[in-house]
């Protein structure tokens, strides 16, 4: 990174947010937008050359086309010869879903539900586009100042095609394995929207729970779990029928019988909850967030305290 070179495309360095394999994001102010703003921070010498010639050029021409409130904003993008690529993005100064979880613990269900919702609109937005995320995660989920959650790290997404008004099913294995759907950790060939939606499926027992669905520390066997439509709930956390329902019909190993988005949002726990969700204040810190506090357990090495911005995943 060479901040020279930035603050003569008009961007002050400010600090340094999350550290990956393939860069970094960095905090800088924009002179031109006159506020503070993320840089997605690429070095091309580290980067593999599939990414490089493959998934590089995906996430750019996927990202410019992007416009919808729940997804993380693309202000610009620019090359620094052919060793560095910077992706200036908005700024989520609340961090990321995870971190939150982790540090708050559930989710209240009125709370999950405005969350859910939001990330609902994102993905039916990106499907309707013909774009499949491919790394739906509590990690790629960001909050802005108004703890709105915003869908970042498009570094696996794809745009889809057809055949005679078929879709081209996917063959790459992308995403992360607690939360990728059984279609793919097998080694099918998959309909990523269908997929993309089992991720999201996993994102609201995070939310309502704390903890994943399925051990992922044994694959084959959590595969096994999935495959016959499994899923316990924690006696310990009091969470309706109604969303308890609607988790296990997200997560369902058929892909013909797995719930679409739009059957999603007129279920009858979104229905409920989204009423209660519209009464609060949705810009409150207590609306979005559970009061109670527990120790960081569960995935500590997956988030910073300094992490404010877009995820720095590249492909795996």
């Amino acid at each position: 990174m060479d901040e020279r070179f930035m603050e003569s495309r008009g961007y002050i360095f400010k600090s340094v947010l999350g550290k990956g394999t393939y860069g970094k994001v960095v905090k800088a102010y924009s002179t031109r937008l006159k506020k503070t703003v993320a840089i997605k921070v690429l070095d091309m010498k580290k980067d593999s050359p599939s990414y490089l010639e493959k998934f590089l050029p995906r996430e750019i021409d996927i990202i410019r086309s992007l416009s919808h409130p729940n997804i993380v904003a693309t202000h610009d993008i620019f090359k620094q010869q052919e060793k560095t690529v910077y992706m200036v993005m908005e700024l989520c100064v609340n961090g990321d879903l995870l971190k939150h979880i982790n540090i708050n613990g559930a989710f209240p269900e009125h709370s999950s539900c405005r969350f859910f919702t939001q990330l609902c609109m994102a993905i039916q937005y990106l499907h309707n586009m013909n774009v499949a995320h491919r790394d739906l995660k509590c990690e790629n989920l960001l909050l802005d100042t108004h703890y709105t959650l915003k869908v970042c790290d498009f570094s696996f997404s794809k745009r889809l095609t057809y055949t005679d008004g078929k879709m081209a099913l996917s063959e790459t294995y992308c995403g992360t394995s607690s939360y990728a759907a059984p279609e793919i950790l097998r080694g099918f060939s998959y309909n990523p929207k269908v997929s993309d939606v089992w991720s999201m499926g996993v994102i609201l027992y995070m939310m309502l729970y704390a903890s994943l669905p399925y051990d992922a520390s044994n694959i084959k066997r959590m595969v096994q779990i999935q495959m016959q439509h499994n899923c316990d709930f924690p006696n310990a956390v009091s969470v309706s029928c109604e969303a308890k329902h609607l988790i296990r019909a997200i997560l369902h190993p058929d892909v013909e019988q797995r719930i679409a988005i739009s059957k999603i949002l007129q279920s009858s726990w979104m229905l409920q909850k989204g009423r209660v969700a519209s009464t609060s204040n949705t810009g409150s810190r207590q609306e979005g967030l559970c009061e109670n506090t527990k120790d960081n357990e569960a995935h500590p090495e997956n988030y910073s305290d300094e992490w404010e911005g877009p995820s720095t995943a590249g492909p795996r």
